[in-house]
């Protein structure tokens, strides 16, 4: 699905919307949900944010993209349902696109004004052009891969019928992913061209290069972390809901590196050995969105004030999200 994003929608259909004569109304939202749409990753938002924020796009709705857009990323929100449960990966998602908000209008609030004359400067551009293809053949497209996505990682709690045995091992959810699978094969020889095809499985396997070897390295720091951190660690510094727990997971997660996806399996060591679901959160929220990386390069981008004030906002909603998330979930 993300392959498919990548390579059948234009970018610059979503980017356009970043700009300062859109309402905000509409660029924040975009901004918020469009890292979902983009497929963007811990590695591909900081060139895409820049390249954003250079164009004209009003600082506000640039660091709502920039926050939002790896922890909204397809594969991210599923993978963490898969892992953690639906609740964990819903609430990360809404947690994902409200804090990206309020962190957009509080840099807009602030720093607002000292972006008028350069927005008046940047030329963004206005290709809004999706596909030559009609439009509803591209949302059945993505929505047979939503729909297999949801069917695949359905777990027994969230819908015990999908996971009902047929044969041997072979669940409904195996049935029902293999015949949308067929169905999807249908509709991609009959609708799409040839070199669409060719291109959306290479951005797929190049998807596959990119994220699988990653996965590995960050399920073996996993298992490095299991072997040789004391659980009492854990349990004493980033257990149960404190203000304090959560503090310490957000800004743990916003000075480390998380290669795409691997924020998970880490976590979810890290809760096997005590961590409070609460601070869980706060690292699921802070970790892809933050790191020394991201913020060297928004230093370079923003200016020492701008960048020190988002890593700021970061920190301290992912701690009360946390902190809430703990008071419901606990």
């Amino acid at each position: 699905m993300a392959g498919g994003v990548t390579t059948m929608i234009n970018k610059n259909f979503i980017l356009k919307y970043f700009g300062s004569d859109t309402p905000k109304k509409i660029s924040y939202l975009v901004a918020a949900v469009s890292g979902f749409a983009l497929s963007v990753c811990s590695c591909t938002i900081l060139p895409l944010f820049t390249s954003l924020y250079k164009r004209g796009a009003g600082i506000g709705p640039a660091t709502t993209f920039l926050f939002s857009g790896p922890a909204i990323n397809v594969l991210a929100v599923f993978y963490s349902a898969a892992v953690f449960g639906w609740d964990i990966g819903f609430l990360r998602a809404f947690y994902a696109v409200t804090l990206s908000i309020l962190i957009g209008l509080s840099m807009e609030g602030l720093f607002g004004s000292h972006d008028s004359e350069r927005k008046k400067s940047t030329v963004g551009r206005n290709d809004d052009s999706l596909s030559n293809r009609p439009g509803y053949q591209t949302a059945i497209f993505f929505l047979i891969q939503l729909f297999m996505l949801i069917t695949i990682t359905a777990s027994p709690k969230f819908a015990p019928f999908l996971n009902i045995p047929v044969y041997g091992g072979i669940l409904t959810k195996h049935v029902v992913t293999a015949l949308l699978l067929i169905i999807l094969v249908v509709i991609v020889k009959k609708w799409f061209k040839p070199e669409e095809i060719k291109a959306w499985l290479m951005e797929s396997y190049t998807l596959i290069k990119i994220i699988f070897p990653l996965l590995i390295i960050g399920v073996s720091i996993a298992g490095l972390m299991s072997a040789f951190i004391p659980p009492h660690y854990i349990s004493e510094y980033v257990g149960g809901n404190s203000i304090l727990s959560n503090f310490v997971a957000s800004l743990i997660g916003a000075l480390m590196y998380f290669a795409t996806l691997t924020e998970v399996p880490i976590v979810k060591t890290l809760m096997n050995l005590g961590m409070g679901v609460g601070p869980a959160m706060a690292l699921l929220l802070a970790g892809p969105s933050l790191s020394i990386a991201t913020l060297l390069t928004v230093l370079r981008v923003l200016g020492k004030t701008k960048a020190l004030v988002y890593f700021g906002l970061v920190v301290l909603l992912s701690t009360i999200a946390g902190y809430i998330t703990g008071i419901i979930l606990g």
